[in-house]
């Protein structure tokens, strides 16, 4: 039952991130060409903006379901295999700790901005800072799946990890 909703998290993530990339390209084309022929589409920057937020964070979790997140594992990968389990686990306490603070912070900036309206289009700005949050919950999520991955394949180590792919 869990797996079957984290499946569908997922690909409700995918295609989020997906379709509000499509959907930022189409505005910042439409703004260029507008400017451009000299007719600007003057809210097309800060849809865009709060657009690009939202994927950025999207993305962000994205790549770390795939372990494509930068990482130097030169001397972990010389340890024995229940040191670098052991290490492994730290590494995910540490990275849990650092997104429980940034959701916490996430959701404070989010609420201190929802009074703030977006200059062209009125809407409060927490439209776009909630994706702070969320994106920070949806990577402690897949810390938390990937920490039970880990947990249940102690005497495995790490598979190299295909991170060419990300959407």
């Amino acid at each position: 039952m869990i797996a079957r909703a984290l499946n569908v998290l997922r690909f409700v993530e995918r295609t989020a991130a997906a379709g509000l990339l499509v959907i930022l390209v189409a505005i910042v084309f439409a703004g260029a060409v507008g400017r451009y022929g000299g007719h600007p589409v003057i809210w097309s920057d800060e849809v865009a903006q709060a657009l690009f937020i939202w994927v950025s964070m999207l993305a962000a979790d994205l790549t770390l379901q795939r372990h494509g997140h930068f990482s130097i594992d030169i001397l972990a990968s010389l340890l024995p295999v229940r040191a670098r389990f052991i290490l492994d686990m730290v590494v995910i306490l540490l990275l849990a700790a650092l997104l429980a603070l940034l959701i916490l912070n996430g959701f404070r900036f989010a609420s201190m901005t929802a009074g703030r309206p977006m200059p062209m289009l009125g809407l409060p700005s927490s439209v776009a800072t909630a994706a702070l949050p969320v994106g920070f919950a949806l990577m402690m999520v897949t810390l938390i799946e990937q920490a039970i991955h880990r947990i249940r394949h102690r005497e495995e180590p790490p598979a190299d990890h295909n991170a060419s792919e990300v959407m």
